[in-house]
């Protein structure tokens, strides 16, 4: 019960420094992709984060999953006031399962909160999520402090997390400078 106060502590006290003022530079650079793409969209540890309007104005069904019942209000009021549907939910994303596999999942900064000890058990819960065919959009954040969050996501190491025996690796690395001084790299992965 502890981490669900403290995430919630952090966006009443507005101490989010990881937040963006607008949308990554990945997904800039994804935009095209998106846009020629449709379906069902995931974005887990969705915060505040405009990654989850922009995906509704692009015409994907979204859903917003977050720990935090402040964060999941602030997205369902952003969708409401920008006249979008789309669906979010507060609760522990260990303990969700999508109605129905969906077509993407934007991972943009849950995995780097959570502690290495639940990586394993995260992969995992995206290849629930995600139907066979469908999208990762990931940002893997590389940071020099250990001890995080945000954890640092070598790749090497997301590449033996994210394995090629179920995961499909397309292209090279977008690399996006982060508010906290440290950068993120995006890969485009399909679920097998």
């Amino acid at each position: 019960m502890e981490p669900i106060l403290d995430w919630e502590a952090r966006y009443h006290e507005a101490s989010v420094p990881w937040e963006r003022e607008g949308l990554n530079p990945a997904f800039q650079r994804w935009q095209r992709w998106l846009q020629s793409h449709s379906g069902t969209a995931i974005v887990p540890g969705c915060g505040r984060s405009p990654e989850l309007c922009a995906l509704a104005q692009l015409g994907w069904r979204v859903t917003g999953v977050d720990l935090s019942e402040t964060a999941a209000g602030f997205q369902q009021q952003q969708l409401h006031s920008a006249g979008l549907t789309g669906h979010v939910t507060a609760c522990n994303l260990f303990d969700w399962q999508p109605a129905q596999p969906a077509d993407l999942v934007y991972e943009q900064t849950c995995l780097c909160a959570l502690n290495p000890d639940h990586w394993v058990a995260y992969e995992a819960q995206l290849a629930q999520w995600l139907r066979p065919g469908g999208t990762l959009l990931a940002l893997f954040m590389q940071t020099t402090d250990p001890d995080g969050p945000p954890f640092h996501c070598g790749i090497e190491q997301m590449q033996q997390l994210f394995d090629p025996s179920r995961w499909e690796w397309h292209g090279t690395a977008l690399r996006s400078d982060h508010p906290l001084g440290v950068y993120e790299l995006g890969f485009r992965l399909t679920r097998r």
